[in-house]
């Protein structure tokens, strides 16, 4: 008895080494490429090497300020922004033209042949005669009920609002590609943890055949570790997939060729401000200056000149104007019947001065229909000024506690997430020793990933806000 027990002794330590030793090998050869768990489980995977260097012939891989930029530089929607405000610089170009006089100049010339008119007498004559004649007239608005004026007006609130516009489109730009290069960030990690999943239970599936073979496990125990092996193979292809997509998603918000590979850095800092500013301080500088209050703003100006406009059309209007006028008139039979053509130019100029005063008495209803329209628009514009501040307001409210709430999910979930690995060392020992069961071990590996995955959205999100944060209180998106 005492002989057999000393040979059990004995046996156990050789056969778990050689276990251990044959898992290790297990582990290289069933999955070559895939990194070795890190210390630091949870920190995100670098696109490039450790060095900072890049393979020959692989482009350079963007940060997230060069991927906005890139997407701002080459966004159709921006472009189309720019063309709109050129267009409203011309209409500004053409309403402080309207304010200067109109002059206009005409040259007529005609021939005559048979019975025609002679200006002389102005009696009917058989011959043959060349007239020519020459005028200029010009004319200016005394007063058109400040039509004018309200339109140069209109034409520099649109340029301005143009102008925020524009930079609206480029923050628009800028956040969808922040989004959509965070989401391959996200789903870039999530296959890592996903694969380091995958080896540890592949590893473990190893292990468990080996003692299988040696009667130290069930039939049972190693279906249960194929399934979770099974399960996280599957999560590795589901996580690929996933980050095909997002790749898809940033190449669009880029407008970045599909012929050409995109490759970015996936290991962007935890920014802490190094004092964040109170939220009445935010929320105060958005409503004032950020490009959706500043757009709706120049909105309703805009549309109360409008108003402004269609009320002046019902005043009265009085224009002055002058020319000047003057013609040369010649027989073509016998050139020598009129004077020469200095003679005649100086000689028939003619002058005139008119004054028009135009009063809209009854136009069909159309210029009081007009003014109705521009008031209730007007009116609009207002609402959607006050719809716009509320939601900008919104806005700002939950990204500065999603920003709070997320730096403390990111500690919390770093707590969590150490803890977790701590416990799925333990239960793992305690698997190899033959004290807990393989679905205990399935249970704390599922709770490690989690915790993992978790304290990675929470880093993200955080980042993702503080930058936002930053944007509300005035500071670029693109640094």
């Amino acid at each position: 008895m005492k002989r057999t027990l000393l040979i059990i002794l004995v046996t156990i330590p050789w056969i778990l080494f050689v276990v251990f030793t044959s898992s290790a090998a297990q582990r290289s050869a069933t999955h070559p490429g895939v990194p070795e768990p890190d210390a630091s489980a949870d920190s995100l995977a670098v696109a490039v090497p450790s060095d900072g260097a890049v393979p020959a012939g692989e482009p350079k891989p963007m940060t997230l300020d060069e991927c906005m930029r890139y997407a701002v530089e080459h966004s159709p929607a921006v472009r189309r922004q720019d063309y709109t405000n050129r267009s409203y610089r011309q209409d500004y170009i053409e309403a402080v033209a309207a304010m200067v006089p109109s002059v206009s100049g005409s040259v007529g010339a005609s021939t005559s042949f048979g019975r025609s008119v002679d200006p002389e007498t102005n009696t009917y004559t058989d011959v043959s005669n060349f007239d020519n004649s020459y005028s200029l007239s010009g004319q200016m608005p005394v007063f058109a009920g400040l039509t004018r004026i309200n339109t140069l007006r209109a034409a520099r609130v649109m340029r301005s609002q143009g102008i925020e516009e524009l930079q609206l489109a480029r923050d628009q730009i800028a956040l969808k590609t922040m989004e959509a290069y965070f989401d391959v960030v996200y789903y870039t990690e999530s296959v890592r943890l996903a694969r380091e999943q995958l080896e540890t239970s592949t590893a473990e599936l190893a292990k468990s055949r080996k003692m299988f073979e040696l009667g130290l496990r069930s039939a049972a125990d190693v279906a249960e570790v194929e399934s979770q092996c099974a399960s996280d193979d599957y999560l590795v292809t589901q996580q690929e997939n996933n980050l095909a997509l997002a790749e898809i998603a940033l190449s669009e918000a880029m407008n970045y060729p599909a012929d050409r590979p995109l490759r970015i850095v996936t290991d962007p800092p935890v920014e802490t401000p190094a004092g964040v500013a109170p939220f009445d301080d935010v929320l105060d500088y958005a409503l004032e200056n950020n490009p959706k209050a500043v757009a709706a703003r120049h909105d309703v100006r805009y549309s109360r000149l409008q108003f402004s406009i269609t009320k002046g059309n019902l005043y009265p209007s009085l224009y002055v104007g002058g020319g000047y006028s003057t013609n040369f008139f010649m027989n073509l039979d016998d050139r020598s019947l009129y004077a020469s053509f200095p003679d005649q130019f100086r000689d028939n100029r003619g002058y005139y001065v008119s004054a028009q005063l135009s009063i809209p008495i009854f136009g069909g209803l159309s210029r009081r229909t007009s003014v109705n329209r521009a008031r209730n628009s007007w009116r609009i514009a207002e609402q959607n000024r006050i719809e716009t501040l509320r939601t900008l307001q919104s806005e700002v409210a939950q990204a500065y506690q999603q920003m709070l709430g997320y730096g403390k999910e990111f500690v919390q979930a770093s707590k969590k997430s150490d803890a977790a690995k701590l416990a799925y060392e333990a239960v793992s020992g305690k698997y190899e020793r033959g004290m807990v069961s393989a679905l205990d071990l399935q249970t704390a590996a599922d709770r490690l990933l989690e915790a993992r995955s978790e304290r990675l959205r929470a880093r993200l999100q955080y980042i993702v806000k503080v930058r936002l944060v930053a944007y509300y209180n005035g500071e670029p998106l693109i640094r």
